[in-house]
């Protein structure tokens, strides 16, 4: 039990150390606290100063409420209370008048007084409506089949009524009241709605006549008191009925809505892995130049700041990482480190003319990356990308889990298979998923700040392990007499320290890899239309599973058939070049997760192989540690040959 405990500490440490902070309270008052500090450096002439607050009140604190908002209030309410921050800050920058940008304020404090009680009650995202009061909940529409027209109509019903709701929760009986008028003239009849409903579907006017009454009687309810739970369940049965009727309308009906659609692109482009990123990569190219710009006037900190929130609001923030991760990770990984080389330049100091040679690189990978998504995903595409997802983040892990397994079977540890290896991929595979999750509900916006830094944590972590099982093996190699040395000591260690060790070093070359893999196909699944594009992601994926399980079994009667000396011998050459290539790209997470600005060295350059193989960049920060650990393997070697040579 203690080991149990001990694990679960271990584990769940990254995310403590990035999570969010769950005291809605607190966090209501510390926005409410640095808006007020927005607004006074406002009046103070200190325009930057406003600006940059403002931007922490939304990432730094906001957005550590923006799931709770989500998940119980839905995506529109959400991204319209988000929205509101970036209005503050462009009226900071446009110059508007200190009372007009008080008045923003006062707005978004406000809502946010409004949904606190909501999101503090704890409502959790349920799959159906549920009858019982109690267990009232917002409920999880799918509208992406809707007809588009009908579908903001929809959202926009659904939005309005769950502003209601945020309203009497907060005892706001008349504004509650409002809101239901205005989701039933404003969203329901002056949309059109109602007519296509009533005409066009079975049962039409029935249906109509229960979604009015249904309003009618929330209203009623709210006159005579009625109770918080039961008020949400009053409209989500109108959600509903109004869903399954928009479901049910044909194409013809388009002809009939009255509904604006400027605002669908918006709300829908975080979402939609099948957008056109067009827009996207402007935006990035624009921004990089305006960050440039800044640069050369002097402002270098806002610069760098400027160029990491375009990372996460356009490149990851759009949906277009995970696309691009998922069709050609080597060109994710170029243009990550070309947004983190922009950094490291204008740290250094650099000139004008390397910056602007950087942001035409980073333009040329954005161009190609652009190439890659546009268009629409036929299934054998989609099979394609499937089966090279699993296979190009499987192979690593691939080549640790058999090596550690052929070292079972040679040194006659075959029963502790179980124990070493099953269990930890099977833990490894579940927290994948589970760690998924993290990222998409609870961080929200910023969940992929919060992946960056999980993996940089997870491969610093595995650095250490895997360069000390590779001593370890390297040592087991040459000792004297190493055949009746493995079989006299190996029994022993295997079921003491040496298990828990190889369960670490399978676990993590797993889990490494399998958040980013399961984001991956969630970007797959985004993009397929139809049934027979979701066959071939799922088909793309099984054979990428059996191409996998071939190699490892042709590795793993490799390994046994050569002797055991050399076995050691190559595994540990293996692990000492992924530890070595780890410690390169796990500092390149961090540097991503705005953990700190790197220092890059003047004039060193390295080609994008020597990035993707082997971990290379031109970062002080990474460098030295990567030449400290070659140093270590060079001494170490050295040490345990001389005392051989001794023995």
């Amino acid at each position: 039990m203690n080991k149990f405990f001990k694990f679960m500490l271990i584990m769940l440490l990254p995310i403590w150390l990035v999570a969010k902070n769950d005291d809605y309270t607190q966090v209501a008052a510390q926005i409410k606290e640095s808006l007020q500090k927005v607004i006074t450096e406002y009046r103070a002439g200190n325009v930057e100063q406003a600006v940059s607050d403002t931007q922490n009140a939304y990432f730094g604190l906001f957005e550590d409420v923006e799931a709770g908002i989500r998940i119980n209030l839905g995506q529109k309410k959400a991204y319209s209370m988000e929205k509101q921050f970036g209005e503050i800050r462009k009226a900071i920058k446009a110059g508007e008048a200190p009372d007009d940008v008080q008045k923003r304020i006062d707005q978004i404090n406000s809502e946010i007084a409004e949904v606190l009680p909501v999101i503090l009650n704890g409502h959790k995202l349920v799959g159906e409506y549920s009858d019982t009061p109690a267990q009232a909940a917002a409920t999880s529409y799918d509208t992406s089949k809707f007809i588009p027209e009908w579908k903001v109509a929809f959202e926009n019903l659904s939005a309005t009524l769950d502003k209601a709701i945020t309203s009497y929760e907060g005892d706001k009986q008349d504004d509650a009241k409002n809101s239901i008028q205005d989701a039933k003239f404003n969203d329901y009849r002056n949309t059109q709605l109602e007519i296509a409903v009533r005409q066009y579907i079975e049962n039409g006017k029935s249906i109509d006549a229960d979604i009015q009454r249904k309003m009618g009687e929330a209203i009623s309810g709210i006159t005579n008191g009625i109770s918080k739970d039961d008020f949400k369940v009053k409209l989500e049965e109108i959600k509903k009925l109004a869903y399954d009727a928009v479901a049910k309308l044909p194409a013809e009906t388009v002809k009939l809505a009255k509904v604006d659609m400027s605002s669908a692109a918006s709300s829908d482009s975080s979402e939609d892995s099948g957008t056109d990123y067009t827009q996207t990569v402007k935006n990035i190219n624009d921004k990089i130049q305006a960050a440039i710009a800044l640069y050369k006037g002097g402002n270098s900190a806002k610069a760098m700041g400027d160029i990491q929130d375009i990372y996460f609001d356009e490149f990851e923030g759009s949906g277009m990482e995970n696309k691009v991760g998922a069709i050609d990770v080597n060109l994710k990984t170029a243009i990550e480190a070309t947004f983190g080389n922009l950094v490291a330049l204008m740290k250094s100091g650099a000139d004008e003319k390397t910056l602007e040679e950087s942001a035409s690189k980073m333009s040329s990978q954005l161009a190609a990356a652009l190439e890659k998504t546009s268009g629409s995903s036929s299934p054998w595409t989609l099979f394609i990308w499937a089966l090279t997802i699993i296979l190009r983040e499987g192979f690593e892990a691939l080549i640790i889990v058999a090596a550690v397994v052929a070292y079972l079977v040679k040194t006659g540890n075959a029963k502790a298979m179980g124990k070493v290896v099953y269990s930890s991929v099977g833990v490894a595979v579940i927290l994948s998923f589970v760690m998924a999750w993290i990222m998409n509900v609870i961080f929200g916006e910023a969940a992929g700040q919060k992946r960056e830094l999980m993996e940089g944590i997870t491969m610093l972590v595995a650095v250490g392990l895997l360069f000390y099982v590779g001593f370890w093996l390297l040592s087991n190699a040459g000792a004297k007499k190493w055949n009746d040395y493995i079989k006299s000591h190996l029994s022993e260690s295997i079921s003491s320290g040496s298990s828990t060790m190889l369960w670490w070093t399978v676990f993590l070359a797993v889990f490494r890899e399998g958040a980013e893999t399961v984001l991956f196909y969630q970007a797959l699944i985004f993009d397929a239309k139809d049934s027979a594009g979701y066959s071939m992601i799922a088909a793309g994926f099984v054979v990428g599973l059996i191409v996998l399980l071939i190699v490892y079994f042709l590795f793993k009667i490799f390994a046994i058939k050569i002797p055991i000396k050399p076995f050691f011998i190559f595994t540990s050459a293996i692990i000492f070049y992924m530890s070595i290539v780890f410690v390169g790209k796990g500092v390149g997470e961090l540097v991503e997760g705005k953990i700190f600005i790197p220092t890059i060295i003047k004039g060193l350059n390295f080609p994008d192989w020597m990035r993707d193989w082997l971990g290379l960049m031109p970062y002080y920060e990474s460098l030295v540690p990567q030449i400290i650990m070659v140093l270590a393997l060079i001494i170490g070697i050295v040490i345990m040959k001389s005392k051989q040579n001794k023995n």
